[in-house]
């Protein structure tokens, strides 16, 4: 569950802006308050530099109270790579999270969309889990980093229909549709959104049948909100809800630069 949070939903929300060929580089900030259940979570800044065709996307995420179970996480991702049509093309991906004792690392490079290496500390042994999915080399075809795979060109439906997505140990997809427009007011920004609805399939890196597995697989009733500004022309998140045995876990921007 600590690497769902930390990887798979910080994914969700992040900003970029375009910048013409020549030009100084450009940089970004999005802040996120995180809830659980109505109580404070965790905190989340999005710092992204565009120069020329180049982007890195670098994520800070600390968590803010509710008891025990994540009061002493933080993480540390990094996306690195490419912008071509108007989309990311991711290059490199870490994540770095740390638990009290417990710390785990995740490293992959891509090449032209498909995984070419991945390195996890401490690495664990998965051959005598039951019901482990293995990732196979197919799965690792034409696939995006969590971070990278939400941000939409301007000029486009931000309700993609299929993001596939590798963490570094899961491979799995994202179906978005759309559901409504909304309003979405924030330091920075102040309009319209485009509301979808999202669904989560896990394909392979995952213990099949697992409980948390099977509970985010049927879930129904994830959102996720894409803003737009002209100055942009870019979507990215700035609002997420998914429901946990827990209570509702929302992610809202408190900060977006427009």
């Amino acid at each position: 569950m600590v690497k769902a949070f930390a990887a798979t939903f910080l994914s969700f929300c992040t900003a970029f802006v375009p910048l013409a060929a020549g030009a100084e580089p450009v940089r970004h900030r999005a802040d996120f308050d995180i809830q659980l259940a109505g109580l404070p979570f965790a905190r989340a800044s999005f710092n992204s530099r565009r120069d020329d065709n180049l982007y890195e996307i670098q994520v800070d995420f600390k968590s803010a109270g509710v008891g025990h179970m994540v009061s002493d996480l933080t993480a540390e991702l990094v996306s690195t790579g490419v912008i071509e049509n108007g989309g990311l093309q991711s290059q490199r991906y870490y994540l770095q999270y740390r638990k009290g004792k417990r710390h785990r690392l995740f490293e992959t490079e891509f090449k032209d969309g498909d995984v070419v290496s991945t390195r996890i500390e401490p690495q664990r042994d998965r051959s005598r889990q039951k019901n482990w999915v293995p990732v196979m080399p197919e799965d690792l075809k034409a696939v995006t980093d969590p971070l990278a795979g939400l941000i939409q060109p301007g000029g486009s439906d931000p309700c993609k229909p299929l993001i596939p997505v590798y963490d570094g140990e899961t491979r799995l997809d994202l179906t978005l549709e759309p559901r409504r427009e909304d309003t979405f007011k924030t330091d920075g920004f102040d309009g319209k959104v485009v509301v979808c609805g999202m669904q989560y399939k896990p394909l392979a890196g995952y213990r099949k049948g697992s409980t948390e597995a099977e509970f985010l697989r049927r879930l129904k009733s994830m959102e996720i909100w894409f803003a737009k500004t002209e100055r942009m022309n870019v979507y990215a998140p700035v609002f997420f809800s998914v429901p946990t045995r827990f209570g509702t876990l929302t992610m809202k921007a408190t900060h977006f630069d427009g």
